[in-house]
């Protein structure tokens, strides 16, 4: 049995609770136990001698010895302090145990077998004196086995049964129950109350505790039982480190329930499919705020005065230098600045509900202990402070780089339309020509419906329809590259936005996650 390795899992166990916030100061104290024990060294172990008033402890640690160690008598309580029973040749080394048992009462023997065992014979655990049954706690911890001691008529003590036999049993790999007193039976009804003792402990789920009988007053009929049975532990040499390891286990046990981890698993609070909807849920209700249409909007507008600088042809520059300075431009043509302002656009709470409902889902099957950590996460403070994060950052890094898309059509477009500004002053001077020449040659061409057109007409009403569809053409290609690029503009976003929420929403949810997966991996190697 690896102690270290445990008291490491432990330690590890201790830090995973602790990022959960939940109280672990059991789980230090069984630590500090452990390594204290550890440190005083030293083969032989500890068996204490527990039970009721009147079960006769002393009775059966004065047959253990053949001689009287500990006072028996009818006065109650008749122990009133821990005695010690030490093999002379473990005195030294047990000294520094005994001394942090706090036991001065020490009787030597000779070993005669149990040269590696120390009894204790403890106050009673119900007497009427309340600091006996204290002084049993505070012991019960650092003991390596117990012998409980019952008699015929306290075999079934609540107290026993319920406060120390159940509580104890996983923490105590090394202990037996005394039957003792069956000489106070009548002849043939030790064997039955011995079995209905030994359902007793069944039910209880101590099916590998043993059970003895004895007579300490009467000829210490079973003692000699007893005694194997404390020469059987004491050959074995890690009955002290089995100790401390069932500590140590349990300690981790109750960390980890009070965490949701059973059995050396932590399933996941939510399921992967339901965090992935409330992801969803919740991006949605925050690029609403960034208003995908208002932001198409803004890039139409400045996708268009940039075309229109383009391929306006010479009155371009001045259309878009006036554009700017009445300001239309800051207003809606800008859409890094509308970008930034998404604030202006509505609440965080509609985006914060389904965190909230995620979390709710959650709680109804956790322990009490957890639960506190884990509704933390549903505080709307917190959620909207998370998700105005992802958002401004998200919204930071597409609009740092953000640019006005190009294209070459523009220019091309740009200089037909330098073409037709040529044409129509062609068209003027055609035209001013016919007032200053006396009788001008001028043809006409013969239209449906129109009949002769003069060709000067016909020449400029041509050269402006063809600025216009030029025109059109611009408006219209440069609003489907805006709408291109503000539908990119927008998923950019939203995938930024959603990434953002896994590492700043979801956090402290995958922080609880990662402490449990940690508690969960502490159980499975001690």
């Amino acid at each position: 049995m690896n102690v270290a390795r445990c008291l490491e899992r432990l330690d590890e166990a201790v830090d995973a609770t602790r990022a959960l916030g939940l109280p672990v100061d059991d789980a230090t104290a069984v630590s500090e136990r452990a390594r204290t024990r550890l440190g005083l060294g030293g083969d032989a172990y500890v068996v204490a001698l527990i039970g009721g008033t009147g079960v006769g402890k002393s009775s059966l640690l004065n047959a253990l010895a053949g001689t009287e160690v500990a006072a028996a008598g009818a006065k109650r309580p008749t122990t009133d302090q821990a005695v010690a029973w030490v093999p002379r040749q473990r005195r030294g080394e047990l000294t520094s145990v005994l001394e942090w048992l706090g036991v001065d009462r020490v009787s030597e023997h000779a070993g005669n077998g149990m040269a590696s065992v120390a009894v204790l014979d403890l106050p009673d655990l119900d007497s009427v004196a309340r600091e006996h049954r204290a002084r049993v706690d505070q012991l019960l911890p650092r003991i390596d086995a117990v012998a409980w001691v019952v008699d015929p008529e306290k075999y079934k003590d609540l107290v026993l049964h319920d406060t120390y036999l159940r509580a104890w049993s996983r923490r105590l790999p090394h202990q037996v129950v005394v039957l003792n007193r069956t000489d106070l039976l009548p002849d043939g009804s030790a064997t039955r109350v011995r079995e209905d003792l030994r359902a007793e402990l069944d039910d209880a789920g101590l099916r590998e505790v043993p059970v003895l009988t004895t007579q300490a007053r009467r000829g210490g009929s079973g003692v000699e039982e007893l005694r194997r049975w404390l020469t059987a532990e004491s050959d074995d040499k890690t009955v002290v480190a089995e100790r401390l390891a069932a500590d140590i286990r349990e300690a981790i046990g109750d960390l980890a329930r009070r965490a949701a981890v059973t059995d050396g698993l932590a399933p996941p609070l939510v399921t992967a499919e339901r965090r992935e909807a409330a992801l969803r849920d919740i991006a949605g209700a925050a690029i609403a705020l960034v208003d995908p249409r208002g932001l198409e909007a803004q890039a139409v507008a400045a996708t268009r005065l940039s075309a229109r600088r383009r391929g306006t042809g010479p009155l371009g520059v001045l259309t878009s230098a006036l554009y700017r300075w009445s300001g239309r431009a800051r207003a809606s043509a800008n859409p890094a600045t509308y970008l930034r302002h998404w604030r202006e656009r509505g609440s965080l709470a509609p985006a914060s509900e389904p965190m909230r409902a995620l979390v709710a889902s959650a709680l109804p099957p956790l322990p009490s202990t957890l639960r506190p950590a884990v509704a933390a996460l549903a505080e709307p403070a917190n959620i909207e402070r998370g998700l105005a994060a992802a958002i401004d950052r998200a919204i930071d890094d597409e609009a740092r780089d953000l640019r006005v898309p190009a294209s070459v059509l523009w220019s091309a477009i740009g200089a037909g339309q330098f073409v037709v500004a040529a044409l129509l002053v062609f068209a003027a001077i055609w035209f001013a020509s016919l007032f200053v020449l006396d009788h001008p040659a001028v043809g006409s061409v013969a239209l449906p419906l129109l009949g002769p057109v003069p060709s000067p007409v016909l020449f400029l009403a041509g050269v402006l329809l063809a600025g216009y569809v030029l025109t059109l053409l611009l408006r219209l290609h440069a609003g489907w590259v805006a709408r291109r690029w503000a539908r990119r503009v927008v998923s950019r976003i939203r995938s930024g936005v959603e990434s953002r929420i896994r590492g700043s929403v979801f956090l402290p949810l995958d922080a609880i996650e990662a402490a449990r997966s940690r508690l969960a991996a502490a159980m499975k190697d001690c």
